[in-house]
């Protein structure tokens, strides 16, 4: 499997079935991320750590859509993507203004480390600040 059938394969956890995860993932794999929920994206590691990333995102949003804005780019042992996350918010953010219902659209960039066709290690960096724009929580 090449790296962009890898991140097809997180694409499909994302939109289809986070099952997906369990054939693309290292045992050992680290996220690198800051979180708005002020966990330690460190503190776990595999399978947990990049299901985790997806749980925690559709803890306040119903009706997820990822999708492409440029397609995954391959370079050795890396594939990097930018992408759109689009969601209706569910209203349980604390700090959050905005009303449940509205929907929710950002943009963000992934960079994986592939090691023997698994995702070894994963830095996501995302426009936080539109997206707490549009929950009104600044």
């Amino acid at each position: 499997m090449n790296g962009k059938e890898i991140y097809q394969n997180w694409m499909d956890a994302w939109n289809k079935d986070i099952s997906f995860l369990n054939q693309i993932t290292d045992e050992n794999c680290v996220v690198h991320q800051a979180r708005t929920d002020g966990k330690d994206s460190g503190s776990t590691k595999g399978l947990n750590a990049l299901k985790d990333v997806i749980e925690s995102a559709k803890d306040y949003f119903e009706n997820v859509k990822m999708s492409l804005v440029v397609e995954p780019i391959e370079d050795g042992n890396y594939v990097s993507a930018r992408w759109n996350f689009k969601g209706v918010y569910n209203g349980k953010m604390e700090e959050a203004k905005a009303e449940r219902g509205k929907l929710v659209s950002f943009d963000g960039t992934d960079i994986f480390y592939i090691e023997n066709n698994k995702i070894k290690e994963y830095w996501v960096s995302s426009d936080v600040i539109d997206f707490m724009n549009q929950l009104e929580v600044f």
